[in-house]
């Protein structure tokens, strides 16, 4: 098997997080899909998106969510899906939240960042939106983890956490257990195996 992504793709991070916290990183490399090969990605899935997991039949697995189900199906521990049945759902709900409510802020960001220039309102807008993510999460934080355990939802907060510093974002301050979660994430093995490379900046 090999892992096709982006460099710089929150949701290749995210394969990549849960590669490192089951060390599949040497048995599964990670081949970089540049974003110009348009032909290419859509040879591997039809919406041309990253990443997509090669099969060893030839065959491709497309999107993050079920790329790590498959993984922790054939590779259970560590276990990165609760058995608990209201726990996994509550999972897949913050992961799709993350999706829906922190993913569009971080790209505003990111293009800002990248062109070198934009609205300042944009910017504010989206790094208020930012915040308002993570308050919502310290609202609800009553384990170490987002549903108890280590799990899919955390590997997806983690890949835009890591992000945040290159964008000019943060949890508020007045976050505090949003922002003690961060820190047990921080101190995770595979924080500090996946990192982001700097972000190029216009020239």
């Amino acid at each position: 098997m090999r892992l096709h992504g982006g460099v710089y793709s929150g949701y290749t991070q995210k394969v990549r997080i849960a590669l490192a916290e089951k060390g599949l990183t040497q048995g599964i490399p990670f081949v970089v899909s540049p974003p110009e090969d348009r032909s290419g990605r859509r040879v591997r899935n039809v919406l041309g998106l990253v990443p997509v997991l090669e099969l060893d039949d030839g065959t491709f697995l497309p999107e993050s969510t079920p790329i790590i189900e498959y993984l922790d199906a054939l590779h259970p521990e560590p276990p990165l899906l609760p058995t608990d049945p209201l726990r996994r759902a509550r999972m897949h709900a913050l992961d799709h939240y993350h999706d829906q409510a922190l993913t569009p802020p971080i790209r505003r960001l990111w293009d800002a960042v990248l062109v070198g220039h934009a609205d300042p309102d944009v910017i504010a807008a989206a790094r208020e939106a930012v915040a308002a993510v993570f308050r919502h999460l310290d609202a609800h934080l009553v384990g170490p983890y987002l549903v108890g355990g280590f799990s899919i939802a955390d590997v997806a907060f983690m890949a835009r956490l890591q992000v945040l510093p290159l964008v000019g974002a943060e949890i508020p301050p007045e976050c505090s257990r949003a922002r003690a979660w961060e820190h047990r994430l921080r101190a995770r093995p595979s924080w500090s195996a996946t990192g982001y490379p700097p972000l190029p900046r216009p020239g």
